[in-house]
């Protein structure tokens, strides 16, 4: 019976402590004079809900949505590019062409990482890359970008390894970057200019 009646006892001092820390606490926050003022505090908060929403954004591809597609500084757009890629799952490129033959193609977003401007795909196992004849089915592919600094909405891409598929994501990865950026529109990317995509 005693050692209930000390529990019972003991709960009631607790809650007492309790009790009494928390209004100590809230009376001294009140009544310092260097405490934050609501406009402050406002901006705080604001500033923490845009570094979260920035945080999210970038678990999205920044090239997701769809894109004209344009050979280095031509004019004329013969491709739709359409994108979709969250950081945790596999997203997709879709190639839409009306040049070329009508030429079209699919693969899987991998990875990507905005920030180091890269991503890698790979050819469906199965189908290939949605058009006839794909020898490279199931292949993996290192694509660096940057963004155009001429023109808004726009960026500049090229396919590392467009001529020697790799077996995983990891040799991918490992592919050189040896891309110049420095007259994306006419050449850098191997032997060629770079690809240029404008947001529709």
């Amino acid at each position: 019976m005693n050692l209930i009646q000390n529990l019972q006892t003991n709960k009631i001092t607790i809650r007492n402590i309790v009790v009494a820390v928390i209004a100590s606490a809230m009376f001294t926050f009140c009544s310092n004079p260097n405490q934050v003022d609501q406009s402050k505090a406002d901006q705080s908060l604001f500033l923490g809900l845009l570094a979260g929403q920035a945080q999210e954004l970038n678990r999205d591809f920044i090239l997701n949505g769809q894109w004209n597609e344009f050979t280095g500084n031509g004019t004329t757009s013969n491709t739709i590019l359409t994108v979709s890629g969250k950081s945790g799952s596999k997203g997709l490129l879709l190639s839409d062409s009306s040049g070329f033959g009508g030429f079209s193609s699919c693969s899987i977003l991998e990875k990507f990482e905005n920030n180091a401007g890269y991503y890698i795909t790979q050819n469906p196992i199965n189908n290939g890359a949605c058009f006839t004849g794909d020898t490279n089915k199931g292949k993996y592919f290192k694509v660096v970008f940057f963004k155009n600094t001429d023109k808004a909405n726009s960026y500049w891409y090229c396919n590392l390894n467009a001529s020697a598929s790799k077996n995983s994501i990891e040799e991918a990865e490992a592919v050189e970057d040896n891309a110049v950026r420095t007259s994306p529109g006419s050449s850098g990317c191997g032997s060629f200019s770079w690809s240029r995509i404008e947001k529709r």
